[in-house]
């Protein structure tokens, strides 16, 4: 009865552990832009993965432009730790398969040891492409 109460405990902790990381289609662009910001919160690669298209790319707070891949790496290997994020103001302008997502984000975070805490606002453009809805660009500016 042990061994099987200890299968079944690990069974559900499995399940719990694949649930937790299973990505979510968006809905619509608002939708597509949210679960974005909720990937960098988490510090969920694999739903970026699955969530940018691929010639995405990121104006940061800095002004750099960073790609797909060097966003997915620096979530993944932690040089970008979001501990707090909270979206305000958002505005969805639709374009058939097309959205531009505008607002704020009051965010707390951490980029290649430089602490940074305040209200970035935020331009995210989300496109549908073989059904599937698409983070294609990201422009972030801090408010000073």
């Amino acid at each position: 009865m042990k061994k099987f109460a200890l299968s079944l405990l690990l069974s559900c902790s499995s399940l719990l552990n694949f649930a937790q990381t299973t990505y979510r289609q968006p809905a619509d662009a608002t939708d597509c832009s949210a679960i974005f910001f909720k990937a960098l919160l988490d510090e969920d690669s694999n739903t970026l993965k699955s969530l940018l298209s691929d010639d995405f790319s990121v104006v940061g707070m800095d002004g750099q432009m960073v790609d797909r891949d060097m966003l997915i790496d620096a979530i993944s290997e932690g040089y970008v730790n979001v501990q707090t994020g909270i979206l305000s103001g958002v505005r969805t302008r639709s374009y058939g398969d097309v959205g531009v997502i505008s607002g704020s984000w009051t965010v707390k975070a951490t980029i290649s040891n430089n602490s940074f805490g305040g209200e970035v606002v935020f331009m995210t453009v989300c496109t549908k492409s073989g059904g599937n809805w698409k983070v294609a660009a990201v422009q972030l500016t801090p408010i000073k």
